[in-house]
């Protein structure tokens, strides 16, 4: 039993206390209480806006479920979502030229260069043959098939480079420091190189490692941006909370690509785009009516073949 007089409070076995005093305590111990969200929680907590929906459909990842929980968000997506169609960007043949262990072995300077990155098994170099429509790079499910700097000759336009994982978590101390010094040397050092695209499984979204390589890029002046691969293997509300998360991650960096890239290689989705970007970025992106006409051109082919 407590009994209040004049600002005091009095409990048993303690006395008149100031009430103060006791709402102090009782707040403490309330908060003590009050359990912290787990890093999960924070995530489900978070509300896409109906703008990442409209994106996220556009590109090819799904619709949201017409059910009454996402019904109000439907009619906002439905009445901002602009049905344009895209023509289908093309690159030319995509054909391996050079290897490189070590950076004396990288060779000369002469189209405009991507490179492509990421932990391993993430789906980078799915990426890469899906954007170039070959299976000219190795994919394998054992982490470290890449062991050196693959370059890729697109055409005459530009070259793709196939980077080594980062992390290195299945190789020995001696490889993991050749691997970095020949990865760093590269990106620090190559001025025609315009962009590293850092590939996340969006499964996972950015870990203490990616970040920490990111930080790197970043402090090195080197203009990168983030790419989600495998969006195709979670659904699309989680997509978004993905997709909003790393976008806020992202822009911390100042050399960093204001804008996450979404893919799936097995899909298709997000990969038109993202070729589509990447001719910008090398500079041999053409205007609209020449891929429109250049596709028309190929399905006549492939008509008068089949007749």
């Amino acid at each position: 039993m407590s009994i209040a007089r004049n600002g005091r409070l009095w409990k048993p076995m303690l006395g008149w206390q100031s009430t103060s005093a006791v709402w102090k305590r009782t707040m403490a111990t309330a908060v003590k209480s009050t359990p912290e969200l787990s890093n999960r929680q924070k995530f489900n907590q978070l509300q896409p806006s109906p703008s990442i929906f409209g994106k996220l459909e556009k590109l090819g990842f799904g619709e949201l479920r017409r059910t009454g929980r996402y019904a109000a968000l439907r009619k906002v997506v439905s009445r901002d979502q602009k049905q344009t169609l895209e023509p289908n960007y093309k690159f030319p043949l995509l054909q391996f030229f050079a290897g490189a262990m070590v950076p004396t072995s990288i060779p000369e300077e002469t189209v405009p260069e991507v490179a492509f990155v990421g932990r391993s098994n993430v789906g980078k170099s799915s990426l890469i043959n899906a954007l170039a429509e070959s299976s000219t790079v190795r994919t394998s499910d054992k982490p470290g098939l890449t062991q050196q700097l693959n370059f890729y000759s697109v055409g005459r336009l530009f070259n793709i480079v196939d980077m080594p994982g980062y992390g290195f978590a299945f190789v020995d101390e001696e490889k993991r420091l050749a691997w970095r010094e020949l990865m760093e040397t590269y990106m620090t050092k190559r001025s025609t190189l315009k962009m590293v695209y850092v590939t996340i499984d969006a499964r996972h979204g950015l870990k203490v490692g990616d970040k920490d390589f990111l930080a790197m890029l970043d402090k090195n002046r080197v203009p990168f941006q983030v790419v989600l691969t495998k969006c195709d293997l979670i659904i699309l509300p989680t997509l978004a909370r993905r997709y909003m998360m790393v976008l806020d991650d992202v822009n911390n960096y100042r050399h960093a690509r204001k804008e996450v890239a979404l893919v799936s290689s097995r899909t298709q989705s997000g990969v038109n785009q993202l070729r589509k970007e990447i001719l910008k970025t090398v500079g041999n992106l053409r205007s609209e009516k020449y891929y429109v006409e250049k596709t028309e051109r190929q399905k006549a082919k492939q008509e008068d073949r089949r007749k």
